[in-house]
């Protein structure tokens, strides 16, 4: 009987020795974002606007009505701003970052379904209806900018939010190619529907990258009328009107080719956005 009972004893130990040396092989638990790893700094950084505008330079004020505002600082090899909002029911998150040429700094990793790049760095990418970025870089002010949404994107709200973030576009450079149809296209001369087709292409590229909306492209319109004689705002309507129909020509079945004729490098051909469709809209007037 004794002997029984020292078998099962030293059976007993033996299995809780290997109990306890299969214990200590079993990997520790990574660091969860809610316990980050002891001895580790945190690099977000709670901050202000006024801190970041004194730190980055840039004054970066949340939009009329939005809600839930957190300005933090990303530091790191690239310190990033941010700023975190709500407008309308959607999360927005907005960066600024410090370079000398153009870097991703949104944070986003998708496939993304729909890309528009931007000339000199910069680009509209999203899946839409879900997550999207819009960024660009500023190479005067040697900033990076990017806002980007987790649910509910698309190029216009993208465009909308990030033009009440960074301001609206500059007027001159619409301008500028207005007075370009003026001097390049003539309706009736040799060649002019090439020289339309070549206006339209760059006002189509200038639509798409800067996010200047119908409104302010009525607006340029009608000053650039109201400033000539009654003989050139004549013209210069019909000159709008062939552009018009030029763009028409460059979205249908042969633009790709006419495009090529027409000798223009497009950035954003085909202009899938509606925004740039609308805007030759508003080239014709509001009335």
């Amino acid at each position: 009987m004794k002997k029984r009972l020292s078998i099962c004893l030293c059976l007993v130990l033996a299995l809780s020795l290997l109990a306890g040396c299969g214990a200590q092989k079993q990997p520790a638990a990574a660091p969860t974002a809610e316990e980050p790893a002891v001895g580790l700094p945190n690099p977000v950084k709670a901050s202000s606007a006024e801190e970041i505008a004194a730190r980055f330079g840039v004054e970066m004020k949340a939009p009329d009505g939005a809600e839930e505002l957190s300005w933090t600082v990303i530091e790191g090899d690239m310190p990033l701003a941010q700023l975190g909002f709500s407008l309308g029911g959607i999360a927005y998150n907005y960066r600024v970052a410090k370079a000398e040429a153009y870097e991703d700094i949104s944070g986003m990793y998708y496939e993304w379904q729909e890309v528009s790049a931007e000339e000199g760095g910069g680009s509209i990418r999203l899946i839409s209806g879900e997550a999207g970025v819009y960024d660009r870089f500023d190479a005067e002010e040697g900033l990076v900018y990017s806002l980007s949404m987790g649910h509910g994107a698309s190029p216009e709200k993208l465009t909308e939010t990030a033009r009440l973030l960074w301001g609206e576009p500059s007027a001159e450079e619409l301008r500028a190619l207005l007075e370009d149809v003026r001097g390049r296209y003539f309706p009736g001369t040799a060649g002019s529907s090439l020289s339309a087709a070549a206006c339209a292409a760059e006002l189509a590229d200038y639509f798409q990258e800067s996010g200047v909306g119908p409104d302010e492209v009525d607006r340029v319109v009608q000053d650039c009328l109201g400033s000539l004689s009654a003989e050139d705002a004549e013209l210069f309507a019909q000159q709008l009107d062939g552009v018009v129909s030029a763009f028409s020509s460059l979205t249908g079945e042969n633009g790709a080719g006419l495009l090529e004729d027409c000798g223009y490098a497009a950035e954003h051909f085909p202009w899938k956005d509606e925004n740039v469709k609308n805007c030759f809209v508003a080239l014709l007037g509001s009335d």
